[in-house]
């Protein structure tokens, strides 16, 4: 259907079998893009209750992960995170916080996995680099 209604803004550069099939690829990796997110979000807490002796029940509640976190380190981080060049930050992004595998990041931004690899280890460096001269 995508390319049925796309088809005026095919510009002929390449055959229409790779423009489908390329379609055909970004719709799959949406697909299980928001599938994986889905998944993530459900957590069933009816199975994480305690159950007492006397039988009793003990609901469950999660900790806050703010308990954990300097909230000010983690703004930090969100900063120099955001300061990075698009093409370091997306990867790492994609990476650390939508859970993406390797192969995964190389098919959307369609670059090849060494090259998605590399960008992850400089914008880890250049994040070490920053952080580490706030310290000093």
């Amino acid at each position: 259907m995508r390319g049925y209604r796309g088809i005026k803004r095919f510009r002929g550069d390449c055959p229409l079998r790779i423009w489908l099939s390329r379609i055909v690829v970004r719709v799959a990796i949406n697909h299980h893009k928001s599938l994986a997110r889905r998944l993530k979000r459900w957590v069933f807490f009816g199975d994480l209750q305690s159950v007492y002796e006397d039988g009793s029940v003990q609901e469950f509640e999660p900790a806050d992960p703010m308990v954990f976190f300097d909230r000010e380190a983690v703004l930090d981080i969100r900063k120099h995170v955001n300061r990075l060049p698009d093409e370091f930050r997306m990867p790492l992004v994609m990476l650390a916080v939508d859970g993406l595998t390797i192969p995964e990041i190389a098919g959307i931004l369609e670059i090849p996995e060494g090259t998605v690899k590399s960008r992850i280890f400089y914008a880890r460096k250049r994040l070490k680099q920053a952080l580490q001269g706030k310290k000093r």
